[in-house]
């Protein structure tokens, strides 16, 4: 396996602060089309990667192909990474009472919620509100409908893992590089950030149920605040990954995966939305909103006195 180096990664972004380039955002970005060609690339994009977070849409695709059938604010739950809000949590907790499932069988770790009005409300850490928990509750609800141990669900070759491990590969065009554990606790698979891109695309195509319930609630995949939830009020399904993975899906089945250098995710969103722009893939409007909405504010006390350029 060839691993990523410093050498791999190209220019994305620069911020500037009274006139100052103060920051600079290094990166690999890929736009690839519903064939899974690509438009346009920077760095070295064939190279293994961890997808993270980014790729809880195909795993939710996956348990929805083995017979889980949630709707509406449960099946977002199914792929997204929440902070902790009340109503994240019930939603948690709908799915887990569905299948006569307890906060005691979940096995991802302990956390305080990371939505701050609900960190200030939370007394102790809990399994629930970690943001991987939907997730983990669905992971449960699969084995419970298949009738697999749900003591082992996060033991790399569990029948339930080698699904997502399946369909990882089919949908990325590749195969898997290395697998190691997520901070969730649950298996996590290098791909290269090409492969990302199509298997979003491939999960566009697919995964038409879960995009459709996000667009419905967007603040459910995060937190209403989130740039994937921006991203999802504008039309355009996305998802964050720790470590500075963001990717976003179109209608039309085109997929933009990035992942920042040194796993900051305050450029990535941008950089994905003006790869989007340049192969007129967002409209005016969309544009204009998520220029204001996903754009870090560079502030000096209350006044605007820089910005994030993006350079691809």
């Amino acid at each position: 396996m060839t691993e990523m180096d410093f050498q791999d990664f190209a220019p994305l972004a620069v911020l500037t602060r009274g006139g100052l380039n103060e920051s600079f955002h290094q990166g690999l970005a890929v736009l690839v089309d519903s064939e899974g060609t690509v438009l346009e690339s920077h760095g070295s994009i064939q190279k293994p990667m961890y997808p993270r977070s980014a790729l809880k849409p195909v795993q939710a695709l996956v348990m929805q192909e083995l017979g889980l059938d949630l709707s509406g604010v449960e099946l977002v739950l199914s792929m997204a990474s929440h902070l902790g809000t009340t109503a994240h949590i019930d939603a948690v907790d709908r799915i887990l009472k569905q299948f006569s499932l307890t906060r005691s069988d979940l096995l991802c770790p302990r956390a305080f919620p990371g939505n701050p009005k609900a960190r200030a409300e939370s007394n102790e850490m809990s399994r629930v509100a970690m943001n991987c928990s939907g997730k983990h509750a669905s992971f449960l609800a699969t084995c419970q409908l298949n009738g697999w141990d749900t003591k082992t669900y996060l033991d790399p070759s569990h029948p339930l893992q080698l699904k997502m491990l399946e369909k990882t590969e089919e949908l990325a065009g590749e195969k898997v590089a290395k697998v190691t554990v997520d901070g969730c606790g649950a298996p996590l698979f290098a791909i290269s950030t090409l492969g990302l891109a199509k298997a979003i695309s491939g999960f566009s195509k697919q995964g038409q149920d879960l995009i459709a319930a996000a667009k419905a609630n967007p603040w459910a995949i995060g937190d209403a605040s989130g740039s994937d939830s921006q991203f999802l009020e504008q039309g355009f399904m996305s998802k964050i990954g720790a470590e500075g993975v963001f990717v976003v899906s179109t209608d039309s089945h085109h997929a933009v995966a990035v992942k920042i250098a040194d796993g900051n995710l305050r450029a990535a969103p941008a950089v994905a939305l003006e790869l989007l722009h340049k192969h007129n893939l967002v409209g005016a409007d969309g544009y204009r909103a998520l220029q204001a909405s996903v754009y870090p504010k560079v502030l000096g006390g209350d006044q605007e006195i820089g910005k994030l350029v993006v350079t691809i």
